[in-house]
């Protein structure tokens, strides 16, 4: 095993630019806005599914699509392309050809878009819908919660709680172990789900004390040995902006 001590985000997930999508649950805002301060060049950050209003504070212009064509601002470094909704305090996404139209102007160096929603739940599963991950994605970054580890599997922690039981082979109510975790980060029903051919990373957030970060590295290691369909998974804790760990696939 490989691991690699960074602590930004972008050199831990090798990103220069592209089209990244996020899903799963445990940051995926967070994430986004990251990513989007941490990158030098111009950023559009979207959806494909209903989300709480964008944080103006981390945004430099906000463009909601109504009856005229999505704007491109020269002068906006961040931009955030919204759908109109009538549900308060949040905007609503984009058809993936919408955003193909926004990546392919190439007006921005990297588009970033959430894919799916989890209800501020810390895990999830997908639905037969989810998550609607745009075919032009380069990058996808399963989020999971590494804090979920030790706690017991109800539907105050997990999105979607009897299929989450389902994958992991636990029952609802059941404590919840790093092969547990390992299960939903190598699921095909799980965070694999709708990934395709593209690139993924999966990324396991809140590792915020040595504990959580020796049991999500544990996670990590079995996760490897479940599938080959990824060969790196960061630990990070993101609300203080910390990549704790880059796991690399051990060489046989």
């Amino acid at each position: 095993m490989q691991t690699v001590r960074s602590n930004n985000l972008l050199s831990a997930l090798d990103l220069s630019g592209g089209v990244v999508s996020l899903i799963g649950a445990g940051g995926k805002k967070t994430t986004m806005y990251e990513l989007a301060s941490l990158f030098d060049g111009r950023v559009a950050l979207t959806s494909t599914s209903h989300m709480f209003q964008y944080d103006e504070t981390k945004v430099d212009l906000v463009t909601i699509d109504r009856d005229s064509p999505l704007e491109f601002n020269l002068d906006a470094r961040v931009v955030a392309y919204a759908g109109p909704t009538e549900t308060r305090n949040r905007v609503g996404g984009l058809m993936p050809s919408q955003i193909e139209t926004i990546w392919r102007k190439g007006n921005y160096d990297l588009v970033i878009i959430k894919a799916d929603g989890a209800r501020s739940r810390m895990i999830k599963a997908p639905a037969d819908h989810e998550p609607l991950i745009p075919d032009f994605t380069q990058l996808v970054l399963p989020l999971i919660s590494g804090i979920v580890i030790g706690q017991s599997l109800t539907s105050l922690i997990a999105h979607r709680v009897d299929l989450v039981a389902e994958i992991l082979d636990l029952e609802v109510g059941g404590m919840i172990k790093p092969l547990h975790l390992a299960k939903l980060i190598s699921s095909p029903k799980g965070s694999l789900r709708g990934t395709k051919n593209m690139r993924v990373v999966p990324v396991i957030n809140m590792v915020d004390d040595a504990r959580i970060e020796a049991a999500c590295t544990e996670a990590a290691l079995i996760a490897f040995s479940l599938t080959n369909r990824f060969d790196r998974i960061v630990l990070a804790e993101l609300r203080h902006s910390k990549v704790v760990k880059v796991i690399d696939r051990p060489a046989l």
